[in-house]
């Protein structure tokens, strides 16, 4: 059996509350989390209604960071209707927050964009920090970590190997010049151990450019369901899949991206019906060394490619680049 990992970066964007103001928590929430539009909503709760017609269980990894200007109810607002709805809560952390934290910046000013531009010591302190939030706001003691943007380095295993958090999944092969640090190459393609934490890398397929990333917006359907029937025949462990909170609207987070939105909806009714895959979590199945995270391996169909490129060409003309 493949197992199917959907997991999905769920955030708060610092950006918006920036540009709208600290003062616009609810205005941010809803164009980051429930992601309303005149149509509908395609956030959170919309990804967890599909997932459950499914039989599905997603994996949200929550930044707590914004409960350093909204405090924890804020980022409670994310948790509870995850746990509610029986998936899985893990830990993901964003810096951009500490910008906006002033005096309630735990390390006394020090800001950057990504993990990677602090110390080991102030990581461990960011990410203890972000740990104890997301579990005042009702999490379990998370088990699993992702950096935000990827921009993880070795130091952020070592941190959080400190904190006895044994997963982490920020490296991203898929991506040639992504905000990763960690010294792994686009070879590293499976789960391993590295500076003392398991590492599960986000998977990847064969691409005109080397390996393309399993993320909702940069696969098309096809591909997607290509990948996983290609797992399964294969018997690969597991297919790592990455998606965010507001990946379903269009760029400027007003419209829904119906392609997008589709691709989701099309890709859970794969997995629900593909005999030999199931999905999983960490807590339900934990990665194990060696494990292959996505299908690197299959053989690249030109035609397939093309689809993609042509699908992408018009979902960036109707609802902005992705």
């Amino acid at each position: 059996m493949t197992a199917v990992y959907i997991t999905i970066d769920t955030e708060y964007s610092a950006g918006l509350a920036a540009r709208l103001g600290v003062g616009a928590r609810e205005e941010v929430f809803e164009h980051s989390i429930t992601c309303r539009t005149p149509d509908g909503d395609v956030g959170i709760l919309h990804q967890m209604a599909v997932m459950d017609a499914h039989g599905i269980k997603g994996v949200f990894f929550v930044d707590p960071m914004p409960a350093l200007i909204w405090g924890t109810r804020a980022v409670a607002e994310v948790v509870e209707p995850i746990l509610e709805r029986g998936h899985e809560v893990q830990l993901h952390l964003h810096p951009e927050w500490l910008e906006l934290a002033g005096d309630a910046n735990p390390l006394s000013g020090r800001t950057g964009r990504n993990m990677h531009a602090f110390t080991e010591e102030e990581q461990v302190e960011l990410l203890a920090f972000a740990r104890d939030q997301l579990m005042r706001a009702g999490a379990p003691s998370p088990t699993a970590f992702r950096a935000g943007n990827y921009g993880a380095d070795d130091a952020t295993l070592r941190a959080l190997a400190r904190l006895g958090i044994r997963y982490d999944s920020s490296h991203v092969p898929g991506i040639a010049g992504s905000e990763c640090c960690i010294s792994l190459s686009a070879e590293d393609r499976e789960v391993v151990r590295h500076e003392g934490t398991i590492e599960v890398p986000v998977g990847s397929i064969r691409s005109h450019r080397g390996q393309r990333h399993a993320q909702i917006t940069a696969l098309s359907s096809w591909e997607l369901a290509a990948a996983l029937r290609f797992s399964v025949r294969e018997g690969s462990a597991m297919l790592n899949i990455v998606s965010h909170s507001f990946e379903l609207m269009s760029r400027d987070r007003t419209r829904i991206n119906s392609i997008v939105r589709d691709r989701f909806t099309r890709f859970c009714g794969s997995v629900a019906a593909t005999q030999g895959a199931h999905s999983a979590t960490f807590g339900s199945r934990p990665p194990r060394i060696g494990d292959e995270t996505g299908a690197a391996t299959m053989p690249r169909n030109e035609i397939r490619t093309a689809a993609r490129v042509a699908e992408q060409l018009v979902s960036n003309a109707l609802y902005g680049a992705s």
